[in-house]
C-alpha cells in the first residue's frame, strides 16, 4: 500500500514538472527588467529590428520602447508598424527642448501619444488618435509646453493606466 502511494505521489510530480515544463517552454519569454517597476512584465524579446531599445515605466506600467533617435526613425515612426502590443512603446528622443509636433500619416492603428519634458514628466497626451490615410489631410498635434521626449502607445494606454499631466516616467538612453 505504502509503495503504491509513493508511486502515485512521483508520477503525479513528475507530470507536474512536465506541463510546468511544458508551459514555460511554448509561453512567450516575460521578464521583470531589474530596475523598473515590478507590477506589469515586460516580453524579453521584441522590438523593431535595427532600434535600440529601452524599458519605459510609467503609471506602473512597463513597456518595451524602440527607440527613435535619428532623423529616418523619426520621420518613419510607428508607420513601420502594422500593430503593437499594450508592453509596447516608440520613445522618440530630441536634442532641444520645443513643443514638437506629430502627426498620423502612413499609421495603420491608432495610437496616444504622450510627450514628456526634460525631467520626464508627461507634460501633454493625445489620446487614440486614428491613423491619416492621406497626407493632405493629416493634423499635426503638439503640447503648448516644451518636450523633450515622446511616447507612442497603444491607443486608450493613458486612459487605461492613469497617465495625464504630472505623471512622471523612469528609462535610461
Amino acid at each position: 500500500m505504502q509503495a503504491t502511494r509513493l508511486a502515485i505521489a512521483i508520477g503525479a510530480a513528475a507530470a507536474a514538472g512536465i506541463i510546468a515544463f511544458a508551459v514555460l517552454y511554448f509561453t512567450p519569454a516575460l521578464r521583470i527588467v531589474e530596475g523598473t517597476t515590478p507590477n506589469v512584465p515586460v516580453a524579453s524579446e521584441g522590438g523593431l529590428q535595427g532600434y535600440n531599445h529601452t524599458i519605459v515605466s510609467i503609471a506602473d506600467v512597463n513597456l518595451l520602447a524602440d527607440i527613435a533617435d535619428t532623423p529616418d526613425k523619426k520621420t518613419k515612426g510607428l508607420a513601420v508598424r502594422s500593430s503593437m502590443t499594450e508592453g509596447e512603446g516608440m520613445l522618440f528622443v530630441f536634442d532641444a527642448d520645443y513643443p514638437h509636433p506629430f502627426w498620423m500619416n502612413g499609421m495603420k492603428f491608432p495610437i496616444d501619444i504622450i510627450w514628456l519634458d526634460s525631467e520626464k514628466t508627461v507634460v501633454h497626451v493625445e489620446h487614440s488618435l486614428p491613423p491619416c490615410p492621406n497626407q493632405f489631410d493629416c493634423p499635426n498635434y503638439q503640447p503648448d509646453k516644451n518636450a523633450r521626449y515622446v511616447l507612442e502607445t497603444v491607443a486608450g494606454f493613458s486612459e487605461r493606466h492613469g497617465v495625464k499631466e504630472g505623471t512622471q516616467a523612469q528609462f535610461e538612453l
